[in-house]
């Protein structure tokens, strides 16, 4: 006996067994709020030409453990053919010794920049500031203070995180 679907061509034929069935791809997981962060700050770091935030990230590598836990990287200026790198230290001791450390940190930042991409290193001394850790692990870069564009784009990132976390 024919089967009434054959001779129907409103209705499909169903699928045979062995037709493989095709779906949608599934969806990448949403990013992570670290890596949006990391962007925003990325971009904020370009436009105030503070620092770079590759050699930020990367600094405790470059730098090595010991001399990255006494100075951060600051902004870079100058030329192509002179930039300069400041190191941003918080005590007179942690100067003198990036200071004795400077020409082996110049090969390493070049190392990792390019070669003769800086050509000297400034060090600035700056006060530990408030709630900033001993190694100067808060970032706040060339923030005028809280009412700065910077400022407030940092109080609302630290407040969101509070919130998240459970924070009051």
């Amino acid at each position: 006996m024919p089967r009434p679907y054959a001779k129907s061509p409103s209705r499909p034929l169903p699928p045979s067994p062995a037709a493989a069935i095709q779906t949608r791809a599934a969806r990448r997981a949403a990013p992570t709020a670290g890596a949006a962060a990391a962007k925003v700050f990325a971009a904020l770091a370009r436009k105030t030409k503070y620092a770079d935030p590759e050699l930020v990230g990367h600094w405790p590598t470059i730098a090595g453990k010991p001399l990255a836990a006494l100075c951060r990287p600051g902004r870079i200026t100058g030329t192509k053919t002179g930039r300069t790198l400041e190191v941003i230290v918080e005590s007179g001791g942690a100067a003198a010794e990036t200071q004795m450390r400077a020409d082996d940190l110049l090969i390493r930042v070049n190392r990792f920049l390019g070669p003769g991409a800086v050509n000297r290193l400034v060090i600035r001394q700056h006060g530990a500031r408030a709630g900033a850790s001993a190694r100067g692990g808060q970032a706040g870069g060339p923030s005028e203070g809280p009412s700065s564009p910077l400022g407030k784009a940092l109080s609302s990132f630290r407040s969101a995180v509070a919130r998240r976390n459970g924070a009051p």
